[in-house]
C-alpha cells in the first residue's frame, strides 16, 4: 500500500540491526549464516571499534541501500518494491552473491498478488457500502 517495510523479510527498507556476540565480535545478522562460513563477520568488536563502523562494511551497505542492491531479474520485476527481493539470506547463490531472486520468488509473488487482491476487493466492497 506504499508504506515502509519494518521487517528484513521484504520491503527495501534499510536494515538495522547488527549482531553483538558474547566475544564483543559485532557481526552481520544470523540469518545469514545459512549462506557460507565467515557470511556473518564485519571484523570489528566492540571494544576497539564504534557501532558505527559496522555501516562501513560493504555487506551492511548492500542491506542499506534498497533498490540498488537487487539484481536486473528483480528489478524487471513489476512487485520488486514490495518484495525487495525477498529475505536477504535466500537470494545467496554461491559464486553469484546476494544480487539473485530468492528462492522463494514464485511463493512471494503468489502471496503480494493474493494480498493485493484481497485487499482491493475489501476496500472496493467497502467504497461500495459507505456510498450507499
Amino acid at each position: 500500500m506504499g508504506g515502509q517495510s519494518r521487517s528484513e523479510q521484504v520491503g527495501l527498507s534499510p536494515v538495522a540491526t547488527v549482531v553483538i556476540e558474547t566475544d564483543g565480535a559485532i557481526e552481520q545478522v544470523d540469518s545469514l549464516k545459512s549462506t557460507y562460513p565467515g557470511a556473518c563477520a564485519i571484523g570489528l568488536n566492540v571494544l576497539a571499534d564504534p557501532l558505527d563502523a559496522a555501516l562501513e562494511h560493504s555487506g551492511v551497505i548492500a542491506r542499506q541501500i534498497g533498490r540498488a542492491a537487487l539484481g536486473e531479474t528483480c528489478l524487471r520485476c513489476p512487485v520488486h518494491r514490495i518484495c525487495g527481493g525477498g529475505h536477504y539470506a535466500h537470494r545467496y547463490r554461491p559464486g553469484v552473491g546476494f544480487r539473485n531472486p530468492s528462492v522463494y520468488c514464485r511463493d512471494l509473488r503468489r502471496l503480494i498478488d493474493h494480498i493485493r487482491g484481497r485487499v482491493s476487493a475489501d476496500a472496493a466492497s467497502r467504497l461500495v457500502a459507505a456510498t450507499r
